[in-house]
């Protein structure tokens, strides 16, 4: 199996290849780079019964990818879209425990994210814990109300997720004040 190759993409239609004089390879791509060394993850695939490529421009992808597959719950393609994640970025979310940062990728729900945070942060304090679980029963709670007085959910939140301070029990009222005052 492949581990690393150096080659040149190729497009053939809506497949991506890697390759160089010797053979190519059919794999999953997203970077940048057109030619020169990558990195590769052999995975099967046991329903398709075959082996599917993943490529990386570098080993701290390969990495990332394989951290996310040792996750329950976590298959191939939702772990090569983190793993595209520029690493600054994914460990600013996770020091955040930014919950919503984790639900904008496809195939990451609440409950999901959450599990993510909890594998990729390592350890957590009890604040830390409640936290998220607060804010996203919050969040919830904030939509469903106004969507019972006829708010759009969609409006309401996206006006949350711009809210610029951390939404409280104790906040709720003024929280719900302005997300009506912007509708």
């Amino acid at each position: 199996m492949f581990h690393i190759f150096t080659g040149e993409k190729k497009n053939y239609g809506s497949k991506v290849y890697i390759e160089n004089t010797l053979g190519g390879i059919q794999v999953q791509y997203s970077g940048n780079q057109s030619k020169g060394t990558f990195f590769i993850y052999p995975y099967l695939d046991d329903n398709a019964k075959t082996i599917k490529y993943y490529a990386f421009d570098t080993y701290m992808q390969k990495q990332y990818f394989e951290d996310m597959l040792k996750i329950s719950g976590i298959g191939p393609k939702t772990a090569f879209q983190i793993a595209q994640i520029p690493s600054n970025q994914l460990q600013q979310a996770i020091k955040e425990l930014d919950v919503k940062f984790f639900q904008s990728i496809p195939g990451i729900g609440p409950k999901s994210a959450k599990k993510l945070l909890l594998e990729l942060k390592g350890s957590f304090s009890v604040e830390d814990m409640q936290g998220i679980d607060i804010d996203q029963k919050l969040f919830k709670d904030i939509c469903k109300s106004l969507k019972n007085f006829g708010y759009d959910t969609d409006k309401v939140k996206t006006v949350l997720q711009s809210y610029p301070e951390k939404v409280t029990k104790e906040k709720m009222s003024e929280v719900i004040k302005r997300v009506i005052g912007n509708m």
